[in-house]
Order: structure tokens, then sequence, then C-alpha cells
């Protein structure tokens, strides 16, 4: 009597090694790619002190110094955290930052923005980099619900959500500490699944308004097709 093999146990997602993914892809006007911590630049450390910036974020306004920055920026592991300039796509210019941070087990994600450049602070912007990195995120990255978490203050980013016709889930009363004043901040909660996304994205690629995906290693069918026929 022979004895079939046992089953293969996998690791649990947490134990495996995976392998760090860096994100070049662009549209017409914008680029999101994976900063390095060489492309720290006294520019990008001043977004970070600027109250007007800040402000939205709830974030500390303290200069961190470029060392210190540099060495924030490569604790981005690029597996389950990645940190993106948003760039002008036709000098390369840094426009902003955009955290992505993934839970590869139940294949949700969050991101936020920052947009540094005064001039590029606009829905126009905002929106174009977003749909770049979303599409990425359903589509190359294979997850199935994002979500935005902005500060409730955060007039752009909840403007930003809603333009995007994503799906206000709620709001967190009270949930955050102004780092300056003390007051407790509501946070909202704007999502999307994949689904939902499909379903937008085929309406935008049939109507001719879909922006264009580019870079590197970017198979022409993820380039031209509509998303339900990636499956």
């Amino acid at each position: 009597m022979t004895r079939s093999a046992p089953p293969r146990i996998r690791p649990p997602l947490a134990a495996q090694r995976l392998k760090p993914v860096f994100i070049d892809r662009w549209s017409d006007k914008l680029r999101l790619r994976t900063l390095k911590p060489s492309e720290v630049t006294p520019v990008i450390e001043e977004w970070l002190t600027a109250p007007e910036i800040m402000e939205g974020v709830n974030a500390p306004r303290a200069a961190m110094g470029t060392e210190a920055f540099r060495a924030y920026v490569a604790s981005f592991d690029n597996i389950r955290r990645n940190l993106v300039a948003i760039r002008n796509r036709s000098d390369d210019a840094p426009l902003g930052l955009m955290m992505l941070e993934l839970d590869l087990r139940h294949k949700v994600g969050a991101l936020h923005v920052v947009i540094g450049e005064a001039d590029h602070r606009n829905l126009s912007t905002t929106i174009n980099a977003v749909r770049i990195m979303v599409r990425y995120f359903f589509i190359e990255r294979k997850m199935e619900k994002l979500t935005f978490q902005p500060l409730a203050r955060n007039r752009a980013a909840v403007a930003a959500c809603t333009f995007a016709m994503l799906t206000l889930e709620g709001t967190l009363r009270s949930h955050r500490i102004d780092g300056r004043t003390g007051e407790r901040l509501d946070q909202m909660v704007f999502g999307m699944t994949r689904e939902e996304y499909v379903v937008r994205d085929q309406a935008n690629v049939k109507a001719g308004t879909a922006a264009p995906y580019e870079g590197p290693g970017v198979p022409a069918a993820v380039r031209r097709a509509l998303p339900a026929e990636l499956e």
C-alpha cells in the first residue's frame, strides 16, 4: 500500500521571504517612482515642516534633517510599505509624496497623499496621481480593497475622495489628537473595492477618458485592456 505525499504546508504570509517591489509608473502628466534615500532633497524636507501641509495630515513639523529623513525613507520595506515620490513627467521635479501600506493577507491597503509644491495643491494633481496608483494597486498588485482616511478638516483630501466617487464608509469621531493644540479630531474613512474600480475604469476606457498608464515591464495588455479582461 502506497502512502500519498503529505500536503504541502505553506508558511504564513508574514514568514515568507518576499522580494521588494519598486514602483515606477506614469501617465501623460505625472510619474510615480519609489523614493530612494539618495533622492531626498532640501525641497522635499521642507514639505514636512510647512504648516499648510502638515496641518492637513496632522504630522510633526519639526525638521528631521537630511540624514534622519534618508534613514526614514530607507525604513520602508517596499513590500508592505512603499514611499513614492509624485513627479512632474516633463522634468522629473518632485511634487509630493504617496505612502502605500498593504495588508497582504487580507488584500487591503491604505493610501496617504501629500502634495508639497504649492502650485500643484489642487484636485487635478491629486486625482491624476491617485489614478495611477489605484490602477497599480488593483491590477498589478492584485489587491481587493483600498481605503483613504483623511482628517475631516483636510478639505482638499475629502474633496478629492468625493470627486473620485469613493464610498464614505464612516467617520471616526475624535479619533486623532492634534499634535500642536491637543484638540481631538474627526477622521473620515473612504473606501473602494476592486469590483467598484473595475466598473468605473471600464466606463473611462470605453469613453476614451482613461489616463495613459506606462512604466518599465508593464505588459501591453495592462496598458490597453479593460480591468475585467485581465483576469
